[in-house]
């Protein structure tokens, strides 16, 4: 007859609570990395876009300025507002319920986060009619803002990687499920625009690809850890109200 087992040794209880303890503050300390990390890259984005804004206003006529270096310059300061916002956010989000599960989701978040930082390393179209630029800086604004309000709505539940918080349905996420990408959308089509060349549509085309692998991945996510999203994904669409 096989004998009940018993009690762990004292001696293999504390390597099991000295163990846990390390991994605890593993997972602790690599949270601090990356949020100082992340939200210290956005915190740089955002003091560089206030950089060019200043820049920007020093090469105007501020008595007499035309229209379209207003908008640029509201564009740029739009971006930095963006910006802070989400290195702000990243630095106070909540710690997740449930997180997603392999690397593809994670790649297709960091790609669709970061691919069309690309367009930075492009040569700007220098020969684009004012009209042109207006849209251009038009559609960053409106994209912009649109994502400040979004993000007003989502507070402390942001995230960059598909994780699960907190479910918010107020706002904008009361007819589309993802506001934010929508806005970045809206940006990003704004930002191509100002090179209008194949490098750069193909660097936009690739990100809204991994946004939409991104907002599967979320999508599950979320249906694990919030029963009643299953619910909510029935009453609303994913980025488009009535279409899509």
């Amino acid at each position: 007859m096989k004998k009940p087992a018993g009690p762990k040794p004292l001696s293999a209880r504390g390597a099991s609570a000295a163990q846990a303890v390390t991994e605890s503050l593993g997972a602790y300390w690599l949270d601090v990395a990356s949020r100082m990390l992340v939200g210290g890259f956005f915190a740089l984005c955002a003091v560089t876009y206030l950089k060019h804004a200043m820049a920007s206003l020093h090469g105007m006529d501020l008595a007499h300025p035309t229209l379209g270096q207003s908008a640029n310059v509201v564009s740029v300061l739009a971006l930095m507002f963006f910006m802070g916002l989400v290195a702000y956010l990243y630095a106070v989000r909540l710690p997740p319920l449930t997180k997603f599960a392999g690397w593809l989701p994670a790649a297709a978040a960091v790609l669709g986060s970061f691919t069309t930082f690309g367009l930075l390393l492009l040569h700007p179209r220098m020969d684009l009619a004012p009209s042109t630029r207006l849209v251009s800086s038009g559609l960053i604004i409106a994209g912009n803002i649109f994502a400040i309000y979004s993000l007003r709505y989502l507070g402390r539940s942001f995230s960059i990687l598909p994780q699960g918080r907190r479910l918010v349905t107020g706002g904008p996420y009361r007819f589309i499920r993802h506001p934010v990408y929508l806005a970045e959308a809206i940006a990003t089509m704004g930002a191509m625009i100002n090179f209008l060349s194949f490098p750069a549509f193909a660097l936009v085309v690739a990100q809204l690809f991994c946004q939409l692998l991104r907002m599967h991945f979320e999508e599950k996510v979320l249906a694990t850890a919030f029963p009643e999203y299953e619910e909510y994904r029935r009453h609303t669409k994913r980025v488009l109200p009535g279409i899509y």
